[in-house]
C-alpha cells in the first residue's frame, strides 16, 4: 500500500436543527463575527436562523453580502478590507460553495495580508481567520476542504488558495437549511457532490481512506438524490447533506479530475454555475475515462445501485455512467449543446485551460488539449 496523507481538522456538527448551536460555537473564536453570505440567502430567511441564534446569545456580528457565483478576486479583497476595518475576529459562512470559498479566502487575507494572487501557490504563512461554515446546498463540500476557488478577473480563469492553513474550524451540517431549496438547485448541487465523490474515487491520487468515504457518498447520493430533489423528504435531505460532506472529505484528501478541469474552465470564462457544469460533464468525461480505471468505475456503478453480478467490468462501468446521465436528465441538467453561451470559437482556449489544470494529471485517462477540444466539438454537435 502506498503512503498517503489524510487531514481533517474540522469539527462537524450534524443534524436537523443543529444551526441553533452556532452562537455557542462562536464563543471560542472571539467577540465579533462577520456573516459572509449573499443577498439571495438573506431573502430566503435562512440567514435569520443564524442571526437569531447570535442575537439571543448577545453575540456581536455584522453581515457582508457582496457574494457572487464563482467568487472574484476583487470582491474577496473588498471583503477582507471590510473585515479588517470592522475589527472582525471570526467568520461565519452561510450559503453554497461561493459563500464558503469567499469566506475562506477573506480569512486568508485577514491573517496573511496581501491580495488573492499572493497566495495561489499553497504558500499561506498563517492559518485563516477562524471560520464556521453552514452549507445551504448539498453539493460543494467546501466546509471540509482546504482550498478556495477564486475567479481571476485578469485571466478569466480559476485559481486556488490552498493548504492546511485554509481549513474551516467548525461545519454545521443541518438539512433544515435545504428544506426549501428549489429542485433544480438541489439537483445540480447534488450532482456536484456526486462528481466530487466519483472523481475522488477513480482519480490517480485516491487512497484507501478516500476510497471508502467516496463510495459511501456515491451510495447515499444514488439512493437519495431524486427523492430529496423531488419530494424534499427529510431523511433523504439528511442523507444528501451527509453525502456532500463525505464527498468533500474524500476529494479534499484525494483529488478531482478532468470533469473539474472542464467545469472550472467553463465557470471561469462563461460564469456557468460550478454544480451545473460538473453535472453536465460528469457522464461524458467518465465515459472517456473508463479505460483507465474500469474496475473502479464498475464499483461506482454498484454503489449507484446497478446489479453488476452478470456483467463484465466494462459493461458494469458503462452501466454506471448511464445512471449518471439518467440522473442528470431526470434533474433537468442542461446538455453542453443546450447552452447558447458556449461558442465553438472558444473551444481552443477552453481546451488549453482544461489541459493545464492541475487535476487533469490525476484523471484515469490523461487528456490533452486536443482531447478536450474534440470532446467539446462532439458534445456541441449533439442534437443540433
Amino acid at each position: 500500500m502506498e503512503k498517503f496523507n489524510f487531514f481533517t481538522p474540522t469539527k462537524i456538527i450534524f443534524g436537523r436543527g443543529s444551526v441553533s448551536s452556532i452562537a455557542e460555537e462562536t464563543r471560542k473564536f472571539g467577540k465579533k463575527g462577520l456573516v459572509v453570505t449573499d443577498k439571495g440567502m438573506i431573502e430566503t430567511g435562512l440567514v435569520k436562523k443564524i442571526t437569531d441564534s447570535l442575537e439571543k446569545a448577545e453575540r456581536d456580528y455584522i453581515i457582508w453580502s457582496d457574494i457572487v457565483p464563482n467568487p472574484r478576486d476583487t470582491d474577496i479583497e473588498k471583503g477582507a478590507e471590510f473585515a479588517v476595518e470592522n475589527n472582525i475576529d471570526y467568520l461565519i459562512a452561510a450559503g453554497g460553495g461561493s459563500s464558503m470559498d469567499t469566506a475562506k479566502a477573506i480569512g486568508a487575507l485577514m491573517t496573511n495580508g496581501g491580495k488573492c494572487s499572493d497566495w495561489y501557490e499553497g504558500n499561506l504563512k498563517k492559518e485563516i481567520a477562524p471560520l464556521i461554515c453552514v452549507p445551504t446546498t448539498c453539493g460543494t463540500g467546501s466546509e471540509v476542504t482546504h482550498e478556495s476557488i477564486v475567479n481571476n478577473t485578469e485571466t478569466l480563469e480559476k485559481d486556488c488558495i490552498w493548504g492546511d492553513e485554509n481549513s474551516v474550524k467548525t461545519a454545521i451540517i443541518d438539512s433544515e437549511m435545504i428544506d426549501r431549496l428549489p429542485a433544480k438547485i438541489l439537483g445540480s448541487t447534488g450532482m456536484d457532490a456526486l462528481t466530487h465523490a466519483v472523481e475522488a474515487y477513480v482519480c490517480k491520487a485516491s487512497n484507501i481512506l478516500t476510497d471508502a468515504i467516496a463510495l459511501q457518498a456515491i451510495h447515499l447520493i444514488g439512493s437519495n438524490l431524486l427523492k430529496a430533489a423531488k419530494e424534499h423528504e427529510p431523511d433523504a435531505l439528511d442523507a444528501m447533506m451527509a453525502a456532500s460532506t463525505l464527498a468533500g472529505m474524500a476529494f479534499g484528501n484525494s483529488d478531482v479530475a478532468s470533469v473539474h478541469s472542464i467545469s472550472e474552465a467553463l465557470g471561469g470564462y462563461y460564469d456557468i454555475p460550478h454544480g451545473v457544469a460538473n453535472a453536465m460533464m460528469l457522464a461524458p468525461v467518465s465515459r472517456l475515462s473508463i479505460q483507465g480505471a474500469p474496475e473502479k468505475y464498475a464499483d461506482v456503478a454498484e454503489a449507484l445501485g446497478v446489479d453488476i453480478s452478470k456483467m463484465d467490468v466494462f459493461e458494469a462501468a458503462n452501466a454506471g455512467v448511464d445512471i449518471m446521465q439518467k440522473l442528470a436528465d431526470e434533474l433537468e441538467i442542461p446538455h453542453f449543446s443546450d447552452l447558447d453561451i458556449i461558442k465553438p470559437e472558444d473551444f481552443e482556449r477552453l481546451a488549453n485551460t482544461a489541459a493545464n489544470a492541475d487535476e487533469t494529471a490525476d484523471n484515469p485517462v490523461f487528456m490533452t488539449a486536443k482531447d478536450f477540444k474534440e470532446l467539446f466539438e462532439k458534445l456541441y454537435n449533439e442534437k443540433r
